[in-house]
């Protein structure tokens, strides 16, 4: 039966994205807890700034759940698909990232083409989508590397692509997901682009580039 396969199948992936979340938020708090327990034996600055930091990592993993909750529930609630220009999406993204950019020394730049490039999405997940992208590429790769976010159409499709020049630490080689192969983020974004008739793509990207993250629409 065609609708109860496809039941299922949407079952397992909501198993596997709670066991994600699950993992993903184990790893700082069970750090967390030894930092703490450390810090009580003996007390220093570093315990205190390894304590600051896994306590940020847990709140950003909980601040992306939140922002995927506040998105579902308003595209369910209140806003339909809506005509979003990507071009004008990015450049209002890569504003707001610039100032995490500089500090860690990473090259933010966009690239689009002069005809404005839109699609039908509901603006929110998408939003959602392209800034976990983006934030993906600062936090996963050193300083001193390019991250660039590209507007592009072909006669098949059009979308936007966020690629870098740095090395990836702990992403997976393949999508769609494996088990255990994504971060959070990443999950996030798959399950974004799901909803928004959208295809998350990897691969290499054109040279020097290294790693490139797509949101692909069919054209109709």
């Amino acid at each position: 039966n065609p609708l109860v396969d496809t039941l299922q199948t949407r079952a397992q992936r909501e198993r596997e994205f709670a066991s994600d979340v699950a993992h993903e938020l184990r790893t700082p708090l069970a750090a967390m807890a030894l930092q703490a327990r450390a810090a009580q034996q003996e007390p220093s600055p570093e315990r205190l700034q390894q304590l600051e930091q896994e306590s940020l990592k847990a709140g950003r993993i909980l601040s992306q759940l939140l922002d995927l909750a506040r998105a579902q529930r308003n595209a369910t609630d209140a806003l339909a698909p809506a005509r979003v220009v990507l071009g004008e999406l990015a450049a209002r993204l890569i504003a707001s990232h610039a100032p995490a950019a500089y500090e860690s020394g990473h090259e933010l730049s966009l690239v689009e083409p002069e005809e404005p490039i839109a699609v039908l999405a509901q603006p929110l997940l998408l939003e959602l989508a392209l800034r976990n992208l983006i934030e993906n590429a600062l936090r996963h790769t050193p300083g001193g590397t390019q991250v660039v976010v590209a507007v592009w159409q072909t006669p098949q499709a059009v979308g936007v692509s966020v690629s870098d020049d740095g090395r990836r630490a702990q992403v997976a080689t393949v999508l769609p997901a494996e088990k255990g192969g994504l971060g959070l983020g990443l999950r996030l974004v798959e399950r974004i682009a799901e909803q928004i008739g959208a295809q998350l793509e990897r691969d290499a990207g054109e040279q020097p580039m290294t790693t490139r993250f797509t949101l692909r629409w069919p054209r109709a």
